[in-house]
């Protein structure tokens, strides 16, 4: 595992210039590391599709929508996760 001058692990979010591609939780076949990305709140997924917050509550409630993650009790998203849900849409 990587490390830095003080041989502590350097984050997952780190640039490749620090050692990051050296650096995971666990290591061997099979796993797979994602890099750290900003989460979406609720409202910014709204206006990112164009509908009212409560379209996207509502969605979450019928099993509709992109897949949401319970952060405390708070939603949060994946960008990846709505611009791909989004893409799926447009091919159904």
């Amino acid at each position: 595992m990587g490390s830095n001058s003080h041989d502590v692990p350097l984050p997952l979010w780190a640039d490749e210039s620090q050692e990051a591609a050296e650096v995971a939780p666990a290591e061997g076949p099979g796993v797979k590391r994602r890099r750290a990305q900003r989460l979406w709140s609720i409202e910014e997924v709204a206006e990112y599709l164009g509908v009212p917050k409560q379209t996207v509550y509502s969605w979450r409630q019928t099993g509709y929508g992109p897949a949401a993650i319970k952060v405390g009790k708070h939603l949060r998203y994946r960008e990846a996760t709505v611009l791909a849900w989004t893409a799926e849409q447009e091919e159904a």
